[in-house]
């Protein structure tokens, strides 16, 4: 696995080039999506041969360990965003556990999987293997009687198909699902580091970072200032290719997606959204998925802008002035992905952590992503652990040994008593 690890880091200009090249990610970003691949090899590698059980009492007389046991074969599903550090961080710790694995690389976007694919066979890995093909396949390869267990990434819809397919041979899960993730500016948040922070959460890849924040609910003393923060710097983020040093925000990966985010927009203005900047193609790059930063207000809960994820740059913004009524709002999403908390009164910010229903909470940062740290997703945003410790758990089944060593006197089992020697000896006829 270190070698492995190599092999990417040694190449990491041409692979994010490459990358960038067949994603629309800017060099920058996909160099980072590199950097994050490497990362979670390197500290998986360290944690092979560390996988412990525990040692239980509770029986009078008995010694009790639990044992972790590799699957054998971990399937992986990838998206087509953040590609490689999601391969990284599903097959490290499936190799690092002892299984083999296989993943299906999202059709938009398999080259840089199968590439990583190929450095990892180069290194000497033999137990990993990369396909590519319709999102039918991810549920094939979720219903195969040969997986035992399986993480996925990805869109809401293909993840519902691979639930159902995995219902057949009880292949147990971990799922990270597309979310309506949201950030929480409370009153006493630095402005000056919320805006951008916010900004570069949702305009990074162009919008599709699974963990960025697609809604912003600001406190009514901040919220135009906010608003005029976010607009006038959106307007600033120049938008162009991949391998343009100038850009800073990039295209989305195909143009069928940009035309499914005009309509989406579109939909939400009839809805009663207002788009305060953006809202179109970038003109004079017309015909590329070019689409400018959008900052939205004026949408209700119930807008198509929020009631779903919306991949693409936009950003909507909301108002609000009691901290019980806008937590239930958010929960009433039944998104339980990330959420950001941006304050300085550390009990405001504690107790707005409390109320939301997330598996994650991010308080004044937009990007606190590590190997070593865990993401955990609720309800309809998935479920399982994704990096940390905890994903070596999550590829190893748990065994239960129990030992009868010191019976206590007296207590025998109750069929001892009437036992005989014929018994004891074994059945004559076995």
């Amino acid at each position: 696995m270190l070698r492995w690890a190599r092999g990417p880091r040694d190449r990491q200009e041409n692979l994010a080039e490459f990358v960038a090249t067949e994603t629309g990610a800017l060099r920058a970003e996909a160099a980072l999506d590199v950097d994050r691949a490497v990362d979670s090899l390197r500290y998986y590698a360290g944690l092979v041969g560390k996988v412990d059980g525990r040692v239980l009492s509770g029986v009078p007389g008995h010694f009790g360990h639990t044992a972790r046991e590799p699957y054998g074969v971990v399937g992986g599903v990838a998206a087509r965003n953040s590609a490689l550090s999601t391969f990284a961080r599903q097959a490290a710790p499936a190799l690092a556990a002892g299984n083999g694995f296989v993943l299906h690389a999202h059709a938009e976007a398999p080259l840089g999987p199968i590439l990583m694919a190929h450095l990892a066979e180069t290194a000497g890995i033999n137990a990993l293997a990369v396909f590519t093909g319709p999102e039918l396949l991810a549920a094939h390869l979720a219903g195969h009687r040969s997986v035992g267990m399986l993480a996925y990434a990805g869109p809401v819809d293909t993840g519902r198909k691979v639930i159902r397919a995995s219902a057949d041979p009880i292949v147990p899960l971990t799922l990270n699902l597309a979310s309506v993730n949201s950030a929480f500016v409370l009153p006493s948040a630095d402005l000056a580091a919320a805006v951008p922070s916010v900004l570069h959460s949702r305009f990074s890849c162009a919008g599709q970072n699974w963990f960025g924040v697609s809604h912003v609910y600001v406190h009514a003393s901040l919220y135009e200032e906010f608003v005029t923060r976010a607009v006038a710097l959106a307007r600033r983020i120049t938008v162009g290719p991949a391998l343009d040093p100038g850009a800073l925000m990039g295209p989305l990966p195909s143009e069928a997606a940009c035309e499914r985010l005009a309509a989406a927009v579109a939909q939400g203005v009839a809805g009663g959204a207002e788009v305060r900047t953006g809202g179109r193609r970038v003109p004079g790059l017309e015909g590329g998925g070019y689409y400018e930063p959008t900052v939205v207000t004026g949408a209700a809960p119930a807008n198509p802008l929020r009631a779903e994820p919306v991949a693409g740059p936009v950003l909507t913004v909301s108002p609000y002035t009691d901290t019980d009524a806008v937590a239930a709002e958010a929960n009433a999403t039944r998104s339980g992905g990330i959420a950001q908390v941006w304050g300085r009164d550390a009990g405001a910010v504690k107790a707005m952590a409390d109320r939301l229903d997330v598996g994650t909470v991010w308080i004044n940062t937009h990007d606190a992503l590590s190997p070593e740290i865990a993401t955990t997703a609720w309800r309809e945003s998935g479920h399982g652990t994704a990096g940390g410790p905890d994903a070596l758990d999550a590829c190893t089944r748990t065994k239960m040994i129990m030992w009868d060593v010191t019976p206590l006197a007296g207590r025998v089992p109750a069929f001892t008593k009437i036992a005989t020697r014929t018994d004891s000896e074994g059945s004559r006829n076995a």
